[in-house]
């Protein structure tokens, strides 16, 4: 075991090179696998298969003494290889090429692609292999590839031969590996590598997830960096991947107790260097909040405390001016002047010339402004009170650092947590217990009207008469992650928050592909996504957290739209759900566990896939996907666009051809020319498209072709609807109800001078190609009918247009 090897194998194929952001641009909006309840990118099966094979590869070829630099073409080829091993899959979605297999022709495709249909050129090599490696490996690619997949046609292999003979069998480590996480996540990981590698180099770590999903990431990254030796202490092993819950590693084992005390010494650490605290600070009132409840240096809450003022007096308040300057050395003295004189209430001093000063100060401001007019006087005049300063804050300091001295650690609960098996300690009573999570505690919810849930908002944890809610140390711990990421994000908490979880897939191999959560992407009208920085750091997150505001209906389908087109530009999933809530990945790459009525209405509360099922499925499937779910949001846009609407996202309520015709035709004056709306008809709703296009081939047959205005072009067949609802309300039988369409029908278009020469027979076709469309429809009843007849009229128009 060489875990030195495996750090610079990550450099060689993350950081040093474009080969994993290549792949999540070129495959990320693709689908892995048919079967949609074990699927996820394209994108992310091939870097779990490259990360798996390459770790692999190093664990048993290179020796403790050995350098990497001995193995770097092995590594590179093995990773070249590994991003090609579904390279059929890929041609088969970017060009719809289906190659039966790993064929010579699929890998002309991918280097050389043909131009597309309209004669654009397509760049080939879109993952920047030969960029990677360098030019002469095709035929090696192409012998490794094949071999990957122990059932392919051994003539293609032919002819073929490698100076690389062995790597495939880390090839097939890793394409089998990253299909069985798919199917069985870490557990299956660990059983196949077990089986693949030998039980004893392979461990799985079992953890407990938290209801906290900060704080889980966090636990779980630090665990990682102890194994893998991230810090320069002893390495247990080098790091295969991970689940919410678990780690999977190559190396010798550890015990659990050792792991939880090497983890309860670095996450104070990590959590002051990767976040910061606040108190809470206005002009009349300061609380130290979670830094009375979290055990970081004492030094660390004292400068907290100190920029908490240090901003409040910058931007004045009370009728204090705002501050230009604040002398640094005053620092110091910030936090036992908040001890002294907001918590305790401190009014008289020693020092006579401070009590005149304070007592002068209160009889012009008052009770209520006094303390902060009390501290600006004495930052003003720092020079004249230092020496009082001093002492004071050596008589009052022992009690402030008391006073943050944590009762209970609240780092230590939640790592007791993770490791002991506990999601949740012992329930207390109604008023004793933690709204979020239900724990016992006596600490009061007051988090202003900025509070992530409001101060006084309802919680069946309350009693009704209750003022405030309670939250435990280990919620408020993660409640201050939670603010400091949405601060770090600009995202407001006075609206109604929610949180995107994006993740690749429920196991992830250790190379993280993302520096930073996922960006700011769905406030007002951005759509930004930061660029996809890889690195190789073993304490990035699981999952990215990605905090976002609602305002209302429209402004939360506004948010799911963007939220799923970074998930297809990222090739990750993602699951929508309220703060402080677990994360549990689904089946569905996009999942929203918060959806509205409207969404449901219109399929947008679940995607099952990034893409359509390919052509080769034949069965009758009908998987939701994001390429159709982000079609249908830019038609909706569209049409709102040109009808000025303030909530287009509400306007449509059917993914129907005639509920969207309808809204298409009636808010957009050229509906007809829209190629979207028409490509969207025609993939999706391609059979009532038609049938529509026949029942308004068989009207112009029946009332002559009209170029005028739209009354008279849906006449015939508004003329139809109106016959339909009239005997159908008369109770007809079918058999009379035709009859008597038909001979309406027949009646209205022969009095028209315009219409032509009508016939019965034509008649009988328009009413029978009608009947068919309503019944296919399942509209050919007298209440459906009369809902849809307006709807019914515009999908029409949109048809006949058409068919002119």
């Amino acid at each position: 075991m060489n875990p030195d090897a495996a750090r610079e194998a990550h450099d060689t194929i993350v950081s040093s090179t474009d080969l994993y952001a290549n792949v999540i641009d070129a495959a990320g909006e693709y689908d892995a696998k048919v079967d949609s309840s074990a699927n996820c990118s394209l994108a992310a099966h091939i870097l779990n298969a490259v990360t798996v094979g390459v770790n692999a590869f190093v664990y048993e070829a290179v020796g403790e003494d050995e350098s990497l630099y001995d193995y770097e073409e092995d590594v590179k080829v093995l990773a070249a290889a590994l991003a090609l091993h579904d390279t059929n899959k890929f041609v088969r979605e970017a060009y719809g090429v289906d190659a039966e297999g790993n064929t010579s022709e699929a890998f002309d495709w991918y280097f050389d692609p043909e131009p597309a249909d309209d004669g654009t050129e397509r760049d080939g090599d879109p993952f920047g292999i030969e960029e990677f490696l360098g030019d002469g490996y095709r035929d090696d690619l192409k012998y490794l590839v094949r071999r990957t997949e122990l059932g392919e046609n051994s003539t293609e292999l032919r002819g073929l031969d490698t100076q690389f003979r062995g790597l495939e069998r880390y090839c097939r480590i890793g394409d089998s590996t990253a299909s069985v996480a798919l199917k069985r996540g870490a557990e299956g990981v660990h059983e196949q590598l077990s089986t693949l590698i030998g039980s004893d180099d392979v461990h799985r770590i079992q953890f407990t997830q938290l209801e906290q999903p900060i704080l889980n990431e966090i636990l779980l990254g630090t665990s990682k960096e102890v194994i893998a030796s991230e810090t320069g202490d002893r390495t247990y092993g080098v790091v295969i991947g991970s689940s919410p819950d678990s780690i999977v590693y190559f190396g010798e084992p550890i015990e659990q107790a050792t792991l939880k005390a090497e983890v309860t010494k670095r996450v104070p650490e990590r959590i002051s260097t990767e976040f910061q605290f606040e108190c809470k600070l206005n002009w009349n009132a300061f609380d130290y909040d979670i830094l009375a409840e979290v055990n970081i240096p004492v030094d660390e809450k004292e400068q907290n405390i100190s920029d908490a003022f240090r901003e409040l007096l910058s931007r004045g308040s009370a009728g204090v001016e705002a501050f230009e300057h604040i002398p640094p050395e005053f620092d110091q003295y910030f936090p036992v002047l908040a001890k002294a004189i907001y918590i305790d209430g401190q009014s008289e001093f020693a020092d006579p010339d401070i009590q005149d000063a304070y007592d002068r100060i209160e009889e012009e401001q008052g009770v209520q402004k006094v303390k902060l007019h009390f501290i600006a006087y004495l930052v003003e005049n720092y020079d004249t009170h230092s020496d009082f300063l001093d002492g004071f804050a050596d008589d009052v300091r022992p009690e402030l650092h008391a006073d943050l001295e944590p009762e209970t650690d609240a780092i230590g609960t939640v790592v007791d947590r993770f490791f002991d098996g506990r999601i949740a300690p012992e329930l207390g009573s109604k008023d004793e217990m933690c709204f979020l999570c239900g724990g016992q505690t006596d600490t009061k919810y007051q988090k202003g009207l900025s509070g992530i849930y409001r101060t006084q908002e309802y919680s069946r944890r309350v009693p009704p008469h209750a003022k405030y809610k309670s939250i435990c140390e280990v919620c408020n711990l993660e409640y201050a992650l939670l603010s400091y990421v949405c601060e770090e994000h600009n995202v407001s908490t006075n609206n109604s928050l929610e949180i995107a979880y994006f993740y690749f897939d429920d196991f992830l191999g250790d190379v993280r592909v993302r520096s930073n959560r996922v960006g700011n992407i769905v406030q007002g009208d951005g759509d930004e996504l930061d660029d996809p920085e890889v690195t190789s750091n073993l304490i990035k997150p699981q999952y990215f957290i990605q905090p976002m505001y609602v305002l209302d209906e429209n402004h939360r389908m506004a948010v799911v739209r963007q939220v799923m087109e970074a998930a297809q530009e990222s090739g990750m999933k993602v699951v929508i759900g309220r703060p402080f809530t677990r994360f549990e990945s689904t089946d569905a790459v996009f999942a929203d566990e918060e959806t509205t009525r409207p969404q449901e209405l219109l399929g947008l509360d679940e995607a099952e896939r990034f893409g359509p099922l390919p052509s080769f499925v034949e069965n009758d499937r009908t998987d939701s996907h994001l390429r159709r779910a982000l079609q249908l949001f830019k038609i909706m846009s569209m049409v709102g666009q040109d009808a000025n609407m303030s909530n287009p996202y509400l306007q449509l309520d059917r993914d129907t051809f005639h509920s969207i015709a309808n809204f298409a035709v009636i808010n957009h004056d050229r509906a007809v020319a829209l190629s979207d709306l028409e490509q969207y008809f025609e993939t999706y709703h391609e059979k009532a498209l038609m049938d529509m296009k026949t029942v308004a081939e068989r009207g112009i047959d029946l009332f002559g072709k009209q170029f005028d205005s739209k009354y008279k072009k849906t006449k015939i067949f508004r003329e139809a609807l109106d016959a339909f609802l009239s005997g159908k309300n008369q109770q007809m039988d079918d058999d009379r109800l035709i009859e008597y369409v038909e001979s309406q029908v027949y009646a209205a278009a022969d009095r028209e001078d315009y219409a032509g020469h009508a016939t019965t027979e034509e008649a009988e076709a328009f009413v029978a190609a009608i009947r068919e469309y309503l019944v296919e429809n399942d509209l050919y009843d007298l209440k459906k009918l009369s809902d849809w007849e307006n709807a019914l009229v515009n999908s029409y128009f949109y048809a006949y247009q058409k068919s002119l």
